[in-house]
């Protein structure tokens, strides 16, 4: 036999070894009984594929739901941790949440959950449709209904990711939640990247990103389309980065609320930069309750365009609250809004409001270069300021009349 021959041969061995090791770490939905139908239940089959990638130590171990299939998909916990140092779950096609509330748990609060998993990637250009019209009209959130009787607030959120640490969320479509579209709970390192949220604007409590006592979070080059907050940053969050980002039909990017029934909140370090606000209701915002407690300090809004945006600049201290009688507030400090500029829809004047506590006031806030106009010349447009100190570094427009000295 020929030299050429042998190495022919032999490159013929290694690759087929190659391929073989590599599709031994590809477990595929529909080799464990997954149909990708829409109609049949296929939530046993992504458990068995997710027990096989999980267990997995070699290399990186992927999940794989293929692309042209719809799988219909019950409340379901991925738990780790896993075997392998990463894993990967591809998402291709599309997974769809029962239509029915009646197939869900009535302690349910999530719908698709990666819990305790280190290095985790979900990615793969694919759609989850958690299919919440029904959730929405017997919403106790919705405010056609929250006065009937039987309304729920129990709405599970879509896809949640609690204590997957070092993980990644990219290139993925998430639309019609029940509420939130994306949770991050209770993790250290994550990055999401490309994210397409897409829920109609009046449906209610459909967040599009929230966190909660995280650290390290980067959101970037995504798309905000919802009937509530596009990104809210939630209690115990530090060095979270929102930037490169589209945030309409929505309430804003929000800190808050914090706060609530006394609770002592703890955030800090989260800066918002290089956002799209397009017909929103609030642009950068800040929300807390009377009575809470803590800190919300180191915070930056900067570089950012609105388009007929209903309140672009935003500090509530009396979220939700009309009680003449304060006690305690969460110190709100050191807050930097700068280069922000763009069109203020008339129906709200007041296109900067730093509604302050009375009891403890707003400190170090920092404006520069704002330019806001009204989106329909001939409405004079003007500041609310109350119990706010800080500076004017460059120009503001409309001028913050009453901001006081900086302390």
């Amino acid at each position: 036999m020929g030299s050429k021959n042998i190495l022919l041969i032999f490159g013929l061995i290694i690759s087929t070894y190659i391929h073989v090791a590599s599709a031994r770490g590809v477990f595929n939905v529909m080799k464990f009984g997954a149909v990708g139908d829409g109609i049949r239940d296929d939530t046993q089959a992504f458990l068995k594929a997710w027990a096989a990638t999980c267990g997995e130590h070699k290399g990186t171990p992927k999940m794989l739901v293929p692309r042209r299939r719809t799988f219909l998909v019950g409340p379901v916990d991925f738990i780790g941790p896993c075997k392998a140092i990463n894993v990967t779950v591809e998402i291709g096609g599309t997974i769809v949440a029962p239509l029915s509330t009646r197939a869900w748990a009535k302690d349910v609060h999530t719908w698709l959950k990666f819990n305790n998993i280190h290095g985790l990637t979900v990615n793969g250009h694919g759609v989850i449709d958690a299919r919440g019209k029904a959730w929405w009209e017997q919403s106790c959130h919705n405010l056609k209904h929250q006065n009937q009787p039987g309304c729920t607030s129990l709405q599970p959120a879509a896809i949640n990711f609690w204590g997957t640490n070092a993980g990644t969320f990219r290139d993925m479509t998430v639309k019609n939640a029940a509420m939130f579209h994306v949770t991050l709970l209770g993790l250290d390192g994550f990055e999401v990247h490309n994210i397409n949220i897409n829920s109609p604007e009046d449906t209610p409590n459909t967040d599009g990103i929230h966190t909660q006592n995280v650290k390290h979070v980067t959101i970037s080059d995504s798309q905000f389309r919802s009937g509530d907050d596009c990104v809210s940053i939630g209690d115990k969050s530090s060095y979270v980065y929102v930037r490169n980002c589209h945030c309409g039909p929505g309430h804003g990017v929000s800190i808050g609320s914090l706060g609530s029934g006394g609770t002592d909140a703890q955030v800090e370090e989260i800066h918002v930069e290089n956002i799209k606000f397009v017909g929103t209701m609030f642009g950068c915002r800040i929300k807390t309750y009377q009575g809470g407690k803590g800190y919300c300090r180191a915070v930056t809004f900067k570089h950012s365009n609105f388009t007929n945006v209903l309140n672009p600049l935003y500090i509530d201290q009396h979220y939700f609250s009309n009680s003449p009688v304060e006690t305690s507030a969460v110190r709100i400090s050191d807050v930097t809004f700068d280069d922000l500029r763009g069109t203020t829809d008339i129906r709200t004047p007041s296109a900067i409001s730093m509604k302050c506590s009375n009891v403890v006031a707003c400190t170090g806030l920092k404006f520069n270069n704002i330019h806001l106009t009204p989106a329909k010349p001939g409405t004079k447009l003007v500041s609310t300021i109350n119990n706010a100190h800080g500076a004017v570094l460059g120009r503001v427009e409309p001028p913050l009349v009453g901001l006081k000295a900086a302390i």
